[in-house]
């Protein structure tokens, strides 16, 4: 309910600047709620690039009247930067189709020239994948307004009977439900859809005082919830309640950290990680869960 903030005069804040993880729409709508007066500049860039690649450009009142904070978008590219949306094939995406986010070639200035002491290794790894352009690693969509939304990064991207789904648009989706704090979606390897989203989620509270009838009520919710928000397609494998995230210092979830543990794959402890001790519970409750489908497996193949 915004208490905190409304111990402070935010009278002299002018903007909002949000950097790191994509920030979703409640948020934005959040902070628009509590600080009404106050430019909300959702910004995308990466180490890579030295400055911004897309943001709301805070000193051009022209370019807000025409592009306004579309909550769940970082606006648009910004100056020196041609920013497409390709798919596998390298050819761009319809509107509001999801694919590779990359950035025409040349580069602007301030953008990272080579890796250290390896050239070869930075042609490999950003402009080989797709020619004439620098391959971003990330996912995401331009709408037909021409608005910028970064949902994922491209390894995060969930491909399940043919459909390829972002892990950011599920999260945005769970994460809405009322009683969400938080939450992170990966893949889970399937033998007949390929791969699954599964959903570690943080509830409002503490969820061991629920009942297990109401976690299971909680479950269904956001179940349907996405089923009818995103499609029957994108239905989820399964959803574990968590305490906490993996998360590296600067905020970011560990998905591909994730995801690893959770398909038994081998992994390491992340330098940057915030609390190792969360990725010991993301595979305590990844077996706790593969037991309980396991027996409920062998229940209906009894019956």
């Amino acid at each position: 309910d915004g208490a905190f903030l409304k111990k402070y005069d935010t009278s002299t804040v002018k903007t909002f600047c949000i950097v790191g993880e994509r920030c979703d729409p409640d948020t934005i709508h959040w902070i628009h709620k509590h600080l009404p007066h106050v430019i909300i500049n959702d910004t995308w860039w990466q180490t890579e690039t030295g400055w911004p690649i897309s943001a709301n450009l805070l000193n051009l009142k022209e370019f807000q009247t025409v592009f306004p904070t579309l909550p769940g978008s970082v606006t648009r590219s910004v100056p020196g930067y041609k920013v497409q949306i390709f798919d596998e094939s390298n050819v761009e995406c319809a509107p509001d189709v999801l694919g590779k986010v990359v950035i025409k070639l040349p580069l602007p200035p301030a953008f990272m020239l080579t890796l250290w002491g390896n050239d070869q290794a930075f042609i490999d790894k950003y402009l080989v994948e797709t020619p004439g352009y620098y391959t971003t690693g990330d996912a995401g969509v331009i709408d037909s307004k021409g608005y910028l939304h970064i949902m994922t990064r491209v390894d995060d991207v969930i491909n399940t009977a043919g459909h390829r789904i972002s892990t950011g648009r599920l999260e945005e989706v769970i994460n809405d439900h009322d009683s969400v704090v938080e939450s992170a979606v990966v893949g889970y390897n399937h033998e007949i859809r390929g791969e699954c989203p599964l959903a570690f989620v943080i509830l409002k509270g503490n969820s061991d005082t629920l009942t297990t009838e109401q976690l299971e009520v909680m479950k269904k919710e956001i179940n349907c919830k996405v089923r009818n928000d995103v499609g029957a397609f994108a239905r989820l494998e399964g959803v574990i309640f968590i305490s906490r995230l993996p998360k590296t210092r600067s905020g970011k979830i560990l998905r591909g950290t994730v995801r690893k543990i959770v398909n038994k794959q081998e992994f390491k402890y992340p330098a940057t990680i915030d609390d190792p001790s969360t990725l010991d519970l993301i595979a305590e409750l990844r077996d706790e869960w593969l037991l309980q489908v396991t027996g409920l497996q062998t229940k209906k193949q009894k019956k």
